[in-house]
């Protein structure tokens, strides 16, 4: 197959390394300068010297025999005119590369085939900007675009089915979803983690990349709608309640459901209440229930949790006893894993302004993650996240490694939200690192994956909430 390609640069070069034996190639270049680099090309026969938007030069260079014309200056108006020679010779397969984008238009006109290099890489680098976790391929001249995009917990698109979302402009072709890949149809639903394949015009991906991954805010109301605060004695009106009138307040929520034990009978049931009136009345709007056995406080709790559309527990730490502290008892995380919703363990230090996220790049460290990028953007707060590798003179390059791995897992959760993250890598004991780290910190986002299990090591998480001076949210998977 013959084929003449005019410009001695870069672009050729590349070309000509993918062209087999079986190719017979002419280059034309109106300096001789590199010619010498390309004589060394096996598929280059001849070489041409003059100008590329001459008719003689071309004609010289065997136009009329050619099967393929590669138009590669870096000039566009030179390009041009060599494919208005190639089309007057009958040349059936014409491509030219465009230099600008307000060029496209009068070459394809004339009907060649075109890549605009400036557009493509500007194109690629708006994609990654815009939505880093979102995979792109440019199709048809890079009018069209084959997206892959991971569905996050809170888009906007779970729960919907095709026919909800589905538009005239650009369709899904495949859900990779749990190791199977599904064609999906009208009815077939999104769910959380698909990977899914979207095939559309290239200037729809603002508006998919929006169905699909961008969403307001939805912290505590894609849990549920109210706010529930045990209240067992004193302290937990003084810690609880102020916290959680903010977090209903400032994050939407409809109400409070103070759930009062009956302990508090015996120290002044009357009192209790009034107090929670005179706190919560004309700020939020509350409702207190009372439990009448003591030991059924947590399971009533756990039971609420389920059935009264509860966005978030809070509540004051869990005394340990001296016993319990030495065999590292789980009892927050314990409970955090038994209802079915976030538990803040309440310390007052709100407004929250600055937020810490540990993680060890599990499946529950991202979803704290993205907890916490929603309270930040609400709050408009400062979000950091933190690895603890080993202590610099045990650590090995894998330790290192995974808890760099780690904080890149947690920075893509938000680049996907546009919230910028900062990354804290420590080394040393985790309890001690996270906990020292935390004072700079209103709140701590802690994923725990395993009941009596921290994200880190087996009841680090437990010891961080009682030792940490900020609020603490656990967020389960």
């Amino acid at each position: 197959m013959k084929v003449l390609i005019t410009g001695a640069g870069k672009t050729a070069r590349e070309l000509l390394r993918r062209l087999g034996k079986f190719w017979d190639v002419t280059l034309v270049d109106k300096s001789d300068e590199r010619f010498a680099y390309f004589k060394k090309m096996k598929p280059v026969n001849r070489l041409i010297l003059g100008d590329a938007s001459s008719n003689l030069v071309l004609e010289e260079a065997g136009i009329d025999k050619t099967d393929f014309f590669v138009a590669v200056t870096n000039r566009d108006e030179i390009n041009f005119e060599a494919c208005v020679i190639a089309k007057k010779h009958g040349v059936k397969n014409i491509i030219s590369m465009i230099n600008d984008s307000d060029n496209l238009q009068k070459f394809r006109e004339l009907g060649v085939r075109t890549i605009c290099g400036s557009f493509m890489i500007a194109h690629q680098i708006e994609i990654f900007m815009e939505s880093p976790m979102m995979l792109i391929t440019s199709i048809g001249e890079g009018r069209g675009e084959v997206m892959e995009i991971k569905v996050p917990r809170n888009s906007p698109a779970v729960g919907k089915s095709m026919g909800d979302i589905r538009s005239k402009d650009w369709l899904v072709g495949a859900i990779y979803r749990k190791g199977e890949i599904i064609i999906p149809h009208r009815d077939t639903t999104f769910q959380k983690d698909d990977l899914i394949t979207i095939v559309g015009h290239s200037s729809l991906f603002k508006t998919i990349a929006k169905i699909f991954t961008l969403d307001i805010p939805k912290f505590p109301l894609e849990y549920g709608r109210n706010i529930l605060v045990p209240v067992r004695d004193e302290q937990d009106i003084k810690t609880s309640i102020e916290e959680a009138i903010y977090l209903t307040k400032d994050f939407k929520a409809s109400k409070i459901i103070f759930l009062v034990s009956s302990g508090a009978v015996y120290t002044g049931y009357e009192a209790f209440i009034q107090k929670i009136i005179q706190l919560a009345d004309g700020r939020v709007e509350f409702d207190i229930k009372r439990v009448e056995k003591e030991n059924k406080l947590e399971e009533t709790i756990i039971e609420m949790t389920r059935r009264e559309n509860i966005g978030c527990v809070v509540t004051n730490l869990y005394k340990l006893g001296m016993l319990e502290k030495l065999i590292g008892t789980s009892k927050i995380v314990d409970l955090a894993h038994r209802i079915s919703c976030p538990l803040l363990v309440a310390k007052k230090r709100f407004p929250y302004k600055s937020i810490l996220v540990p993680t060890n790049a599990t499946r529950a460290a991202e979803l704290a993650a993205g907890v916490a990028v929603d309270i930040g953007r609400i709050a408009r707060a400062r979000v950091a996240t933190a690895s603890v590798s080993d202590p610099a003179f045990m650590a090995s390059k894998d330790s290192v490694k995974w808890a760099q791995t780690a904080l890149r897992h947690v920075r893509q959760i938000g680049e996907m939200h546009r919230f910028p993250i900062e990354e804290i890598l420590l080394e040393g004991n985790p309890i001690k690192e996270i906990v020292n780290t935390a004072k700079d910190f209103d709140l701590i986002v802690i994923g725990s994956s395993t009941r009596g299990m921290s994200i880190l090591k087996p009841n680090v998480g437990e010891h961080i909430i009682h030792k940490a001076k900020s609020s603490v949210l656990i967020v389960t998977s």
